[in-house]
């Protein structure tokens, strides 16, 4: 897969946050220092004026806007791919310049051909074998072409086309690449539930504990309280007798 001369959206991803880095650096070092009179008197400028000036980040070159605008589209495709039945051994799209600059200028041509590739993607689950599939997409329309998997296998001609297709292609996904996305997405909802529960868990016990250890405290003081009891009666008892001197207690 190739975006703009980027072998994959990370390093896109990575030539645009430096590239955007780049502009902010420069927009910085352009921002006013303190003038001639507040460094005299040895005062600092606004604070809230400098850090606006600051943060202002520069606007977008139009090949950055491009690049974001195709990283959308990617990400779009690679929604729509996970629509796609089991049959549908490899899937490649490969969208001209001009097809890029038609969607990003026209919202309703960008629709028009998402909503075509989700219906054939909700069609392919009807399919009675196996296929491969491969989409040019420019500023006029959209076409698809599909074959069964027997006639990529047995005509090389076929198969070295659609290969090439696969390799030169903007988006390209194959039915293991559906199933590693469905793995890793079935393992991070497992990964989810597995952390709910054992926090869960966990909060039951120390509500637990809490509990064993208020009742805990809360048998001491009585045990406390009935042998102050019968301690003090045992004294008065005595005390009676002649056999204690007297006592008092702060209650």
């Amino acid at each position: 897969m190739q975006i703009n001369g980027f072998p994959n959206p990370a390093m896109l991803g990575a030539y645009r946050t430096g590239a955007k880095t780049a502009s902010a650096a420069k927009k910085t070092s352009q921002t006013h220092g303190m003038s001639f009179d507040l460094m005299v008197r040895n005062e600092q400028p606004n604070k809230a004026e400098q850090t606006d000036k600051t943060a202002t980040a520069a606007p977008l070159t139009p090949e950055e806007e491009m690049a974001a605008f195709k990283q959308e589209i990617y990400e779009e495709l690679a929604e729509i791919d996970k629509m796609n039945s089991s049959a549908v051994l490899s899937n490649s799209v490969h969208i001209t310049e001009g097809g890029f600059k038609r969607m990003k200028e026209d919202p309703a041509y960008r629709k028009e051909i998402m909503d075509w590739l989700r219906a054939d993607a909700r069609a392919s689950h009807g399919l009675p074998y196996s296929t491969h599939s491969t989409t040019v997409i420019n500023e006029v329309e959209a076409r698809t072409r599909v074959v069964s998997d027997d006639l990529y296998r047995k005509d090389p001609a076929t198969k070295t086309m659609f290969d090439q297709k696969a390799k030169d292609s903007f988006f390209h996904s194959s039915r293991s690449d559906r199933a590693d996305r469905d793995y890793a997405d079935r393992k991070a909802v497992q990964r989810k539930r597995d952390s709910e529960y054992v926090a869960s868990e966990r909060m039951k016990r120390e509500l637990m504990q809490k509990m064993l250890l208020d009742k805990s405290i809360a048998q001491q003081e009585q045990h406390q309280a009935i042998n102050q009891q019968a301690f003090q009666q045992q004294y008065l008892e005595n005390y009676m007798l002649g056999m204690q001197p007297p006592k008092s207690w702060n209650i």
